[in-house]
């Protein structure tokens, strides 16, 4: 599960921001949080957020960073590939031509807490270190020595526990990256799998979607109880498919790899006047906009609560009736349904979902640009006088927490 996101100079976030999931002392709707204690570290976890904001506020881009670190470390650039994840902010000449810097906070394997921080100017990686909390004592897993102009190689050395080992590894690559395929390690292998638990989804970017769906698809297939389940919710929203149906249809060998093609196909029935006679297959391209993305918002839901992890969307509620967008929250949110406590991070303009029964205030957050272009993000527990019992959507709708775009009069449009 993250903890706490911590970025500075990425697109519109020119001053060192951060996105928390820890929850606050509240006792408010605990069904929200979840729990964890050891001899010296007690963990209390928020398992949704949100996040609100104008369009063009940068709430998107709280996705983004976390899509593409995760994306640098499980694929690895090639020699003097751009790394895509270096967006500094462009509006001010200070920042231009800086770092980014990225830090993520996690609780990983054994349970432990992780910190992971990165430094990135153009195509170099400058700094890299990982720490993790045996028995809450910030231990160094390893550190990337400062950058050498003279040579393509940098240095990577193990902590203490492993000897100080040093490997190699390209300007443009992450350290821990090297430990996916390449070195096999007891731990930093499990830290690397962990960013394979994380599905980032962009819901409104079709390529991105036909990416992700691609394994999402193998997976239904071989996961029959998922499949059912992804069923019963789609017919369960009323959307008139029975259920949901995959078909095989050609299987090759590809060197070490394999490739499956399939179908999809929602199972409707046919009428003849008011008597079903038969059932018909309709493919799932199309199915309406709003049935697609139930299906693929909805099979990624369940693949990570089924398997554990984060789930980060950005645009929850493309094409999805409110009421949809509130029972996937309602599933995490359940300890029934998220035994696992999986986590779900998204972006989205659907204000219903402020409900103060539904929603804890540290839950809330709002991206806001200020008059020189970047980003303030704050959370709605920043504002101490806030009631438990406040009317959210109403004082959002009215400006209270800002995060509102300042449309001018319809009139002075075209003056």
């Amino acid at each position: 599960m993250i903890l706490q996101l911590k970025v500075k100079n990425y697109r519109s976030y020119k001053e060192e921001t951060i996105f928390s999931m820890e929850a606050n002392d509240s006792s408010s709707k605990l069904f929200n949080v979840w729990e964890i204690e050891n001899e010296k570290e007690r963990f209390k976890l928020l398992k949704t957020a949100i996040i609100y904001g104008a369009n063009a506020s940068g709430k998107s881009n709280i996705i983004r960073v976390l899509f593409e670190l995760t994306y640098l470390i499980l694929n690895k650039p090639v020699i003097d590939q751009k790394i895509r994840i270096y967006e500094p902010f462009l509006f001010d000449k200070n920042s231009s031509n800086k770092p980014t810097e990225i830090e993520l906070k996690f609780k990983g394997p054994n349970n432990l807490k992780y910190e992971y921080k990165v430094i990135i100017y153009n195509n170099i990686i400058l700094e890299e270190d990982l720490y993790f909390f045996p028995e809450g004592d910030k231990t160094n897993l390893f550190s990337r020595k400062p950058f050498d102009p003279e040579t393509h190689f940098q240095k990577g050395t193990l902590g203490d526990l492993y000897d100080n080992k040093e490997y190699n590894v390209f300007e443009n690559q992450l350290l821990l990256s090297k430990f996916g395929d390449d070195e096999p390690h007891e731990l930093l292998t499990q830290v690397f799998l962990y960013f394979r638990t994380y599905s980032v989804i962009n819901a409104t970017n079709k390529m991105h979607r036909q990416l992700v769906e691609t394994d999402l698809i193998d997976y239904l297939y071989n996961n029959e109880i998922i499949k059912e389940k992804l069923s019963k919710l789609i017919k369960g929203a009323d959307t008139k498919v029975n259920n949901i149906l995959i078909v095989k249809d050609q299987e090759r060998n590809l060197g070490n790899s394999r490739k499956v093609n399939y179908s999809v196909f929602g199972n409707h029935d046919v009428y003849d006047n008011d008597r079903i006679i038969e059932a018909y297959n309709l493919p799932i391209k199309e199915e309406s906009v709003g049935t697609q993305s139930l299906y693929f918002i909805g099979a990624e839901v369940l693949k990570v609560l089924d398997k554990g992890g984060v789930i980060i969307v950005d645009e929850l509620d493309t094409s999805l009736h409110p009421y949809l967008t509130k029972m996937i929250v309602m599933l995490f949110q359940s300890n029934t349904t998220n035994p696992k406590n999986a986590q779900l991070i998204f972006t989205t303009h659907d204000v219903s979902l402020l409900d103060k029964d539904l929603i804890r205030h540290d839950q809330i957050w709002i991206a806001e640009k200020n008059e020189k272009g970047s980003t303030d993000l704050y959370s709605l527990q920043d504002f101490e006088e806030l009631k438990e019992d406040a009317p959210l959507e109403r004082w959002y709708l009215a400006g209270k927490f800002g995060g509102l775009p300042q449309i001018k009069s319809i009139e002075s449009l075209f003056e």
